[in-house]
């Protein structure tokens, strides 16, 4: 009896001491700076490095409690994205809620953009997708085909906006949800679309020219009906922002003549009608001025004397090279103060 007794001791305390770390790992907490938290899980991280990859990222927890946690939940691998950790949740609830992919959405937030590089940071910022991988994808026709695109239309699939997405969405559902988004876009604008003598490209082609222009959306309208005018007339738009794009500097302050000649079917000093594609990714602001263009006998427009961002339109080259003069005129004596 002593000899089974000295047998069945050390096996209770073993098993009561397992039944102490098994109760303390499910209702250990987890220790935060705020009352929320985002916690991000990168792919191919291993559970080898989770808890490092967690802890790396301001959230503190017993590493064991995590371990024995995973073991009670039989996780062979978790996987990556978004989650959202509260103030004093258990270590036994976070890894169900990430064994389980139980994520949070994020905010992607599409804005404006000049070239397919600054649209794959902006989407990198938001999501778990490089911008190496989805500039691949951007330049290649065969891929955005699928979606109705091409790399000369591809900003025709975006539209600025915020939307909830998973983080560690695949470039196909990008690419699906965007598509999708845009095409919903489009139907509430359909019939004024179809009233004007433009595509759905042309529009965008156009905005992007506007969104160049200006940033005061109450005086996009009447700038889109200046150069929409100068398309009736069949007359070169002559568009400043065309030539910046056309040299790829976006830091030009001021176009002078011999920027004028620059070779490029981006140039509209040299080619008549659109350019090939939109040179930025335009706001919903300046696509509805397009679409929505005052109607007016506007010919040119030159940024006003008064250094307000606004312009004086006019319908006659004398006209114009008058309100030209006067703002060379501030612009000199600005020069001059300085």
């Amino acid at each position: 009896m002593k000899k089974f007794l000295w047998w069945l001791l050390p096996l209770v305390a073993i098993l009561l001491l397992g039944a102490s770390c098994l109760i303390y790992a499910v209702n250990a907490k987890i220790h935060i700076p705020s009352e929320e938290q985002s916690l991000f899980i990168y792919p191919n991280t291993t559970n080898k490095e989770i808890t490092s990859e967690i802890k790396s990222q301001n959230v503190e927890f017993n590493n064991m409690a995590f371990r024995i946690c995973a073991a009670l939940f039989k996780v062979k691998k978790f996987p990556c994205g978004h989650y959202t950790i509260k103030k004093g949740m258990k270590v036994s609830l976070l890894v169900d809620i990430i064994s389980k992919g139980k994520q949070t959405p994020v905010k992607l937030i599409i804005g404006r953009a000049r070239l397919k590089e600054d649209l794959a940071k902006t989407i990198n910022k938001y999501t778990a997708l490089s911008e190496e991988d989805l500039l691949i994808a951007m330049n290649n026709n065969a891929f955005l085909n699928s979606f109705g695109v091409d790399t000369l239309s591809l900003y025709s699939l975006f539209v600025p906006n915020t939307y909830e997405v998973y983080w560690n969405l695949s470039i196909e559902e990008l690419f699906q949800r965007m598509n999708k988004e845009q095409k919903r876009f489009w139907e509430k604008r359909q019939q004024r679309l179809d009233s004007i003598s433009l595509t759905k490209q042309d529009v965008i082609t156009l905005a992007s020219i506007i969104e160049e222009e200006t940033n005061k959306n109450d005086e996009k309208p009447l700038i889109a009906s200046v150069y929409i005018n100068r398309l009736k007339k069949n007359m070169k738009l002559q568009a400043d922002p065309t030539i910046k794009y056309a040299l790829q500097d976006f830091t030009i302050r001021r176009i002078y003549n011999n920027m004028l000649q620059t070779p490029s079917p981006y140039n509209t000093y040299l080619n008549y009608g659109l350019p090939p594609s939109p040179i930025c990714l335009p706001s919903i602001a300046s696509i509805d001025a397009v679409l929505n263009y005052k109607n007016t006998p506007y010919i040119y427009f030159c940024a006003k004397d008064d250094f307000s961002g606004y312009h004086n339109f006019a319908s006659s080259l004398q006209e114009h090279y008058k309100n030209a003069r006067k703002y060379h005129k501030a612009l000199n004596k600005l020069k001059e103060k300085k």
